[in-house]
């Protein structure tokens, strides 16, 4: 009985601490952004960029097992992630391809690249892993399709790793549809 007593009043004491802060991380761009005359692209623009909907939420997402997930509650996303994501491959496609590349809706570019990202999330191993798709259309007609599936080890343990392994992944992403652009063109 008084082992009962003890165990509820340290956990009690335990609950009564300090509360947990959430953590908020932002998914930029490393790309120093600076004022200057926007060069567009005459070729390529972006046209749809979709989420899966599991990630198109606040917090950051761990795989806990094989077709299991947990999104974190304390450590979330600081803008929704259908917004940081197409900002950071507008951006970063654009400064690998060296133009930049606008939206298909501002009429330029008669090659529209649509992106789909179906997996983004930390795995239970320590990685983090990006699954994603894009496909190239010109004059209404698919053109070119591609993947992309890769993972890369957390430097380090916690979200804000995972957070950096996410962006990195999305940087690789960027490089690799620049690479795709410049073939079609």
């Amino acid at each position: 009985m008084k082992f009962a007593t003890l165990t509820v009043l340290l956990m009690l004491a335990a609950c009564s601490g300090q509360p947990v802060e959430t953590q908020y991380y932002l998914l930029r761009t490393d790309t120093p952004q600076r004022s200057r005359d926007l060069q567009p692209s005459q070729e390529f623009a972006f046209g749809q960029v979709t989420i899966a909907a599991y990630i198109d939420q606040p917090g950051l997402v761990l795989e806990t097992r094989a077709g299991e997930i947990r999104p974190a509650v304390y450590h979330q996303w600081a803008e929704p992630m259908y917004q940081s994501v197409r900002n950071l491959l507008v951006i970063e496609v654009s400064q690998a391809l060296g133009e930049d590349v606008f939206p298909a809706r501002a009429g330029v570019g008669d090659t529209i690249v649509d992106i789909r990202i179906d997996q983004l999330h930390g795995t239970a191993d320590g990685e983090a892993m990006l699954v994603a798709y894009w496909w190239l259309r010109r004059g209404g007609e698919v053109i070119a399709s591609y993947q992309f599936a890769e993972s890369r080890d957390l430097s380090r343990d916690g979200y804000g790793a995972l957070a950096n392994a996410e962006q990195a992944l999305l940087v690789q992403l960027a490089e690799r549809i620049a690479a795709s652009l410049k073939d079609a063109g």
